[in-house]
């Protein structure tokens, strides 16, 4: 018999933050916590898995996905422990993952949920077989259509779905170069995920080493930052080049995220296609896209890299630890242990 615990406390948006948020933007409920209804499922949430997207929804701007409105649970995919209710295959004790957000305890449909089977590590279910990993898979499997000796450029190379962006263009054989933001980070680009370069952007001499790492050009740019950063690649790009766009950290974190790129004369004078990826417009892919990554984690050909925070209490801490670059990898907040791990 797993315990009930008598309350369930869970983080809501308060007021919207202009840049970084901090822990003035969300309140912390106590909610009493009763049995599930009939077909439901009680869930102790272990893990949470942060992501740059929960900061761009605490902002009231127009985006690919509608704000948090006031009040509202922050949303997020976990781990999770079944404590109560047992439908099918799902019982008490069971691992399972699901978008269950910043809270102790969630209530949920099985439909809603998926079991976690005991092939992989336990995180691996928050990134490589989520929304990191299949993000990455899909967009390169999708618009970068990676061809061996052609040059991969990727910025936020160790983060969350940009280390997966690397080892996967790593695999197809082409010129690798990661962009990251401390030279700790690069070094993990280099020696763990295999990339053949990775530069800081933080060097006063960034600009030259790209020019040098990219002697080719750039044929494939993953692209989950924007800014700048971006900039200095357009100067480097092939003729025909793919510009592939899948993510705005930058000015998502900023307070003008209407500007963003500005060197759009080198994308015309190299003819360059630019392709925006956005996770929500391919559901149908990702069944295909966890088979595909399911394997290589099998095979041990995919490493994950993350950082874990401990303690509910310290989650917007780690989102703003996460969103200002001090996090390597995905960032996971761990809020409890499983109990017998049963999976």
């Amino acid at each position: 018999m797993m315990n009930i615990p008598s309350h369930n406390r869970r983080f809501v948006l308060k007021t919207r933050p202009t840049d970084l948020p901090s822990d003035e933007n969300f309140n912390i409920e106590t909610l009493p916590v009763s049995r599930p209804k009939d077909g439901h499922l009680l869930i102790r949430v272990l893990s949470v898995a942060l992501s740059p997207w929960q900061n761009q929804r605490l902002k009231d701007f127009k985006n690919y996905t509608k704000p948090f409105e006031i009040g509202e649970l922050i949303d997020c995919d976990v781990i999770g422990q079944i404590i109560s209710g047992e439908v099918g295959d799902f019982s008490p004790g069971k691992l399972v993952t699901g978008r269950l957000g910043w809270q102790e305890i969630a209530e949920a449909s099985p439909a809603d949920l998926q079991l976690v089977s005991n092939d992989f590590e336990e995180t691996m279910w928050l990134t490589a077989l989520s929304s990191p990993g299949l993000t990455a898979y899909c967009a390169m499997d999708l618009f970068g259509r990676p061809m061996p000796g052609q040059t991969l450029v990727v910025t936020s190379a160790a983060g969350s779905v940009g280390s997966f962006a690397i080892q996967l263009g790593v695999m197809a054989g082409m010129h690798v170069i990661g962009i990251a933001g401390t030279k700790e980070k690069c070094n993990v680009v280099e020696n763990t995920l295999g990339a053949h370069k990775c530069l800081n952007y933080n060097d006063p001499s960034f600009g030259e080493k790209l020019a040098s790492a990219c002697f080719n050009g750039v044929d494939l740019f993953f692209d989950t930052l924007g800014a700048n950063i971006a900039d200095s690649v357009f100067d480097n790009l092939a003729k025909y080049a793919t510009v592939l766009i899948v993510g705005r950290t930058n000015s998502n974190n900023s307070e003008t995220p209407h500007l963003d790129y500005v060197n759009m004369r080198q994308l015309w004078a190299r003819e360059a296609r630019i392709q925006c990826f956005s996770r929500y417009s391919y559901p149908e892919r990702w069944s295909f896209a966890r088979e595909k990554m399911m394997k290589l984690c099998r095979d041990g050909r995919l490493k994950e890299i993350k950082t874990t925070a401990i303690g509910f209490e310290n989650t917007p801490q780690a989102l703003r630890d996460m969103l200002s670059g001090k996090a390597l990898g995905k960032m996971i907040v761990k809020y409890s242990e499983a109990v017998g791990q049963s999976r």
